[in-house]
């Protein structure tokens, strides 16, 4: 039996056109987002890549006050079981870092390295989880945070985890951190097999707002 009988007509031994289309449309989408990160490693004069950032929030029409901001970066996604189109419960672990860094602390100039893990329903285009995890900044400072995240599309159909939540203790306690990963998978046609896509590697922006 296929694993997305919603893909299929009513007489199972036949795809619908809208089972072809779905299948485009997510290899088109998969390969576009390939495509961008290769064209954002090429632009990048730094030591990694600008994720697709997310927009500053707002509190009665003004602007957070931003806390450290770090534009370049790069993170790695661990997925369990694999992701395929459908989201299903996953357990998430990821990783990465990020710099340069500008901030109201001047010392503080680079993520040596962030971490989480989460659960959650998570698919190739769609989902969400939610997670704690941790920042270590350049100084060796910690800041350590709970978020609430979600897949979205960017412009150029590049599929981001924005996680967003709160600092709960540590360097910059009480302000929220807001990570965006850029979902790059080695092989976009993993989402169509039974194990699914594993791992995404790509660019990440960190964004610390009060």
């Amino acid at each position: 039996m296929s694993p997305y009988p919603h893909l299929l007509s009513a007489n199972r031994g036949r795809p619908t056109t809208r089972r072809r289309s779905t299948a485009s449309a997510v290899l088109r989408t998969m390969t576009a987002a390939s495509l961008a990160a290769s064209a954002l490693l090429m632009a990048s004069a730094g030591p990694g890549t600008a994720a697709p950032s997310a927009p500053a929030r707002t509190t009665a029409g003004s602007a957070l006050a931003v806390d450290a901001s770090c534009p370049v970066g790069t993170g790695t996604v661990n997925y369990t079981p694999g992701i395929t189109l459908a989201p299903k419960p996953t357990n998430i672990s990821f990783t990465g870092s990020a710099g340069p860094c500008t901030s109201t602390d001047p010392a503080i100039t680079a993520v040596s390295g962030y971490s989480g893990t989460g659960q959650g329903d998570l698919g190739c285009l769609t989902g969400g989880f939610d997670a704690t995890g941790s920042i270590v900044w350049n100084t060796g400072a910690v800041s350590n945070a709970t978020f609430s995240s979600v897949v979205d599309l960017r412009p150029g159909g590049i599929p981001v985890i924005v996680a967003t939540g709160p600092i709960t203790s540590g360097k910059f306690a009480g302000s929220t951190v807001e990570l965006v990963i850029a979902l790059l998978p080695a092989n976009p046609l993993g989402c169509f097999n039974a194990q699914g896509i594993t791992q995404t590697h790509g660019p990440v922006s960190l964004t610390v707002l009060h």
